[in-house]
């Protein structure tokens, strides 16, 4: 499954829907942290400690990378186990070919990244793992 997580995407239209709900808590962490806390008040007034500036700002922005990627793979976690026909497979035209697709081809079968799985992958698996011990 890591493998599948790694290497694939969410398709477009569900994409942005994903991507919409993974910037809604970084909004609001960033709303909390600057608004509700008065960091900007205590900045514009001058009032803002030194420590504040140096280690809280990079401390709240690198926490809201942090929200968005936990909730993004959440849910791509979340789309790959109840929705695969909404994953495809990563494409990049400018790397090498690796020999990644032939060993997964190899251990799970010629279906491995087809939208819908047949009925006898399990069979495919069984008869792959033998031949491999």
């Amino acid at each position: 499954m890591f493998c599948l997580f790694r290497n694939s995407r969410i398709v477009n239209p569900l994409n942005y829907f994903v991507l919409a709900i993974s910037w809604m808590p970084v909004l609001y962490w960033l709303h909390f942290a600057f608004i509700e806390k008065s960091f900007v008040n205590n900045y514009i007034e001058g009032s803002t400690l030194m420590v504040d500036l140096l280690l809280g700002l990079p401390v709240v922005l690198l926490f809201a990378i942090v929200i968005y990627a936990m909730f993004y793979w959440f849910l791509k976690i979340v789309v790959i186990t109840f929705a695969p026909y909404m994953i495809e497979k990563n494409t990049y035209p400018d790397a090498p070919e690796d020999n990644l697709d032939e060993t997964l081809k190899e251990k799970y079968g010629e279906d491995y990244w087809d939208k819908e799985q047949p009925e006898d992958t399990t069979k495919q698996t069984k008869n792959s793992k033998d031949k491999t011990e």
